[in-house]
């Protein structure tokens, strides 16, 4: 992933910091000069106007120093943002099943530490290529000034240095590469432990959970012993070659005061210059081991741009022409990432007012039969329609104004209740909230309420019940105003007497909308007008529900699959 757009702010950054290295060049070899003449003991008013640039030199390093401080803040802060709204991008159409196999923990290691790594190691090399550049620059015009000699010897020497420092960040970058996957692998496994550890520690076999983290513990640090080792390495190396470019510096110089080609004061200032230089080429190490972290995070992210997503949304939203009230998957077949098979030719339909039972046991494709009716999977044969018109001509937001999907969790989010209520509508206003509420039987709850709409929910807030989350998440659909809702499972976690009456009254909130209710629990036909009934991917059954008051529909109107049940 590699950052673009980022002229916008740059040049400020090259400007302060090529200040900054010229001042700290003018701050050495001034002082350098200023020392070994005082040392003679000159008239003091021959050492004022020294005395004055060593003051200067150093304020306008530390103010050009600040500025491109506040710059590189800015300009990677700008680069963060624009990186994960576009792994973001990428990570959307990949829901809710194809991230495969870089996990959810790599996708938020992804989000957090690797976006950070390109975003630092960006601003990182940028700054330090203007410093070391400008460094080599004026240090060598001081030194050639003062000798021709000088100034190729300080030349050769940092660009020593510079191919040193290189090398070995090359030598290093598969260690690096190593380390940034321990690190999404030990980011998979806690992800996996927290999603377990409930299960387990009923069990009493919390100690699976001890031993996969400590393996990839262990693992994840003695990659991150071998990147310090060699972090450390590099950086001694380079201290190195920077001391022996110093010393051929020094040398040479000596042989030219010795020739009486050079003075003995001129020979410090080139010295202090040659400090200068090396002073910035010494932080190359650190500034290449963030380019590397840079290059094997930006690696990763390229491989979650490079997995296929499930769906693709169309140039054009022909959501316009639905009409009301109906969905219908028409001999739909749709596939797992690894090609195999879950819905085989699948028909069903929802008309309008309708109230439609999907049965069967558990992995019999009800779930994968809401997918597609949402487009998060496409139908590799027939259709998906919402209001007659093919989801696979619809955009995400098209396909939200049809449809309401209630999950078999309802996820909470960490904000208030109303701001939990307002993700399906952000221009809900607090009365329509509560009425939303109040229609789905959580009148009273929200009453309660300490801070009423304002009441946070979710991490840290105030907690909430299986039912309560199921009510608020179609609340949440309600909101939404969709003509078409898609309950999946949404007693699974009552019993039968509580289910019973929380269906109904789920049903009831939804009014004259068509409703299609995904269940393992054959109970529900009462509720409804018809049920169909799938198993392996196809339709075993069509029956007439039992819902009072409603015209009966007809095992004629579902359409078997290709098995002919």
């Amino acid at each position: 992933m590699r950052p673009i757009g980022q002229k916008r702010g740059l040049a400020p950054v090259i400007g302060t910091g090529a200040l900054s290295a010229a001042c700290g060049v003018g701050l050495l070899t001034t002082s350098g000069w200023l020392i070994t003449r005082a040392s003679q003991r000159p008239p003091v008013l021959s050492l004022g106007i020294a005395i004055g640039a060593v003051q200067a030199f150093s304020l306008g390093r530390g103010l050009a120093r600040y500025v491109e401080r506040i710059g590189v803040h800015r300009l990677s802060l700008r680069l963060l943002g624009k990186l994960r709204l576009r792994l973001f991008d990428v990570a959307v159409p990949l829901v809710p099943g194809a991230i495969g196999g870089n996990g959810t923990g790599g996708l938020l290691s992804g989000f957090v530490s690797g976006t950070e790594a390109v975003a630092e190691g960006y601003a990182r090399a940028t700054t330090a290529a203007v410093d070391v550049s400008a460094s080599i620059v004026l240090g060598t015009a001081v030194a050639a000034l003062m000798s021709p000699v000088l100034g190729v010897v300080l030349l050769g020497g940092a660009l020593a240095v510079v191919a040193v420092a290189a090398a070995l960040a090359r030598w290093g970058r598969p260690v690096e590469q190593r380390a940034a996957a321990q690190r999404a692998e030990l980011a998979n496994a806690v992800v996996a432990a927290v999603r377990s550890a409930p299960e387990l520690i009923a069990y009493g076999r919390q100690d699976l959970v001890e031993q996969a983290l400590e393996q990839v513990r262990r693992r994840d640090a003695a990659a991150s012993a071998r990147r310090a080792l060699a972090g450390g390495l590099a950086r001694s190396a380079t201290i190195l070659a920077a001391g022996g470019a110093v010393v051929a510096v020094v040398g040479t110089g000596l042989a030219a005061t010795d020739a009486h080609r050079l003075s003995g004061v001129m020979l410090a200032v080139v010295v202090f210059a040659a400090l200068a230089v090396m002073d910035q080429c010494a932080n190359l190490p650190g500034v290449f081991a963030a380019n590397n972290a840079a290059r094997a995070a930006s690696a990763r992210l390229r491989d979650l741009e490079g997995l296929e997503p499930a769906v693709r949304e169309p140039e054009r939203d022909l959501s316009a022409g639905a009409g009301p009230g109906s969905a219908e998957l028409a001999g739909a077949e749709t596939a797992a990432p690894g090609g195999t098979l879950i819905l085989q030719g699948v028909s069903l339909s929802v008309g309008n007012g309708e109230r439609v039972a999907l049965v069967g046991p558990s992995g019999s494709g009800k779930t994968s039969a809401v997918h597609a009716l949402l487009h998060f999977v496409a139908c590799r044969r027939g259709q998906a329609r919402l209001g007659g018109v093919d989801v696979s001509t619809m955009t995400r937001e098209g396909i939200a104004t049809l449809a309401g999907w209630v999950p078999e969790e309802t996820h909470v989010f960490a904000a208030s209740v109303a701001g939990n209520l307002r993700l399906a509508r952000p221009s809900a206003t607090g009365p329509e909230c509560l009425a939303a509420l109040d229609r789905v039987g959580l009148g009273p709850w929200s009453d309660g309420l300490p801070g009423g709409l304002a009441t946070r929910l979710g991490a840290g807030g105030l907690p909430m019940s299986a039912g309560e989350q199921q009510r608020l998440g179609l609340a949440r659909a309600l909101l939404a105003g969709p003509s078409v809702l898609l309950l999946d499972e949404p007693t699974a976690h009552l019993d039968r007497a509580t289910g019973d009456r929380v269906l109904q009254e789920l049903l009831d909130a939804a009014g004259e909308r068509s409703v299609l209710v995904v269940s393992h629990d054959q109970a529900i036909s009462q509720h409804v007008d018809s049920v169909v009934a799938l198993d392996g991917g196809r339709v075993a059954r069509v029956s007439p529900g039992g819902r009072p008051g409603r015209s009966q529909r007809l095992a004629g109107t579902v359409a078997p699959g290709p098995s002919g049940c």
